[in-house]
């Protein structure tokens, strides 16, 4: 008996060692792990369902990683593509020349404006635009472009991050049956206890995902075919909109604000006004607060097999939280970790519910 406990210590002090020894080698790819773990229980269901009509695991595998590399890193390397772009053909002294012009026009125009208003008010006013004027334009160009320089830097990142990304992808795709009948018998949980737990939470993750990519195709294609009339890059500009509509509370604000105040800036009362207009009403009113919740009842109902028991308003908080804690990737870890701690409570309460009545 004696022995037989040493043994128990003996393993467990091994396990843990390695367990830590394993941790730490593998610290530098735990993010990009998890992230194509995330992506492959999102996207789980068009898996299956290929998987039935081509019965090929490494041909649906590689279907299944041209279609996530087209929908989701493409359009991200385009962005970066064009902007290093623009940022080395552009003229710092034209556009520094551009700041200022706009600047004295602001101030010129707030002054016109602030003689109707009360003398209080008019003080306080006059004190911002104090602070506006004594901005130094040169020093902010400087830093901006201080800021582009970090990011091309950290572009390098990006794009070994997206690689072991797409190489752990595949290899969920290509062995996740294995993978998950072997942890499966791992888990102390009862088989219907954790086959709940991953329901749940592959469905949350599932509805953030598909309302996510067909919410960013909609506004963004909405907001390209008005740039269209205008005469910017419709892709570029419809691409950064569906991608600034993740963002929390200002979303598409950051892409069509700027235009419209350039449009000011040209003369074009109308033109600005009317992007205005149609970005506040029928993108952001319409298209995405009027549409989305009909989009996440419908893949609610009929694309996913179990539906998600967890308020909308949740998720949307988890979204956020996610966001600010993790980054662009935030998206799918804010509401994952939400629905797993919430699975593992009700687990807990079916685990305690029998003790207490007895």
């Amino acid at each position: 008996m004696q022995m037989r406990s040493s043994g128990i210590y003996f393993f467990l002090i091994a396990f843990t060692l390695t367990f830590l020894a394993l941790f730490k080698l593998y610290m530098p790819f735990l993010m990009n792990l998890l992230i194509a773990f995330l992506l492959f229980i999102a996207t789980q269901n068009i898996y299956c369902a290929l998987l039935k009509r081509f019965k090929s695991p490494l041909l649906v595998s590689t279907l299944m990683l041209i279609f996530l590399i087209t929908l989701c890193f493409v359009p991200i390397f385009y962005i970066l593509l064009s902007l290093a772009n623009m940022a080395t053909n552009l003229d710092l002294g034209n556009f520094q020349n551009f700041l200022l012009d706009i600047q004295t026009r602001l101030t010129l125009f707030s002054k016109d404006l602030l003689s109707y208003l009360p003398a209080t008010i008019q003080n306080e006013a006059n004190a911002l635009l104090e602070q506006f004027h004594a901005i130094k334009w040169g020093d902010v160009v400087k830093q901006g472009i201080n800021l582009i320089a970090k990011a091309s830097k950290n572009s390098f990142y990006f794009v070994s991050d997206t690689l072991f990304i797409l190489v752990f992808l595949f290899f969920f795709y290509y062995y996740g049956n294995a993978l998950g009948h072997y942890f499966l018998e791992l888990i102390p949980f009862d088989h219907a206890q954790t086959q709940s737990l991953y329901n749940e939470v592959s469905a949350v993750i599932s509805v953030v995902f598909y309302s996510s990519i067909f919410s960013m195709f909609l506004q963004g294609a909405l907001f390209g075919i008005l740039m269209l009339f205008y005469g910017y890059n419709a892709y570029l500009l419809a691409v950064l909109y569906g991608f600034a509509s993740l963002v929390p509370v200002v979303g598409g604000t950051l892409v069509w604000l700027p235009i419209a105040g350039y449009e000011l800036y040209l003369g074009n009362y109308a033109n600005a006004i009317i992007i205005a207009l149609y970005s506040i009403i029928i993108i952001a009113t319409l298209a995405d607060n009027g549409v989305k919740p009909f989009i996440i009842t419908f893949i609610n109902h009929v694309l996913i097999k179990t539906p998600i028991q967890i308020n909308e308003m949740l998720i949307f908080f988890a979204i956020i939280a996610g966001l600010t804690s993790f980054g662009f990737w935030g998206i799918v870890l804010g509401p994952a970790i939400t629905a797993l701690f919430i699975a593992l409570l009700r687990i807990y309460k079916t685990l305690v519910q029998p003790h207490k009545t007895k």
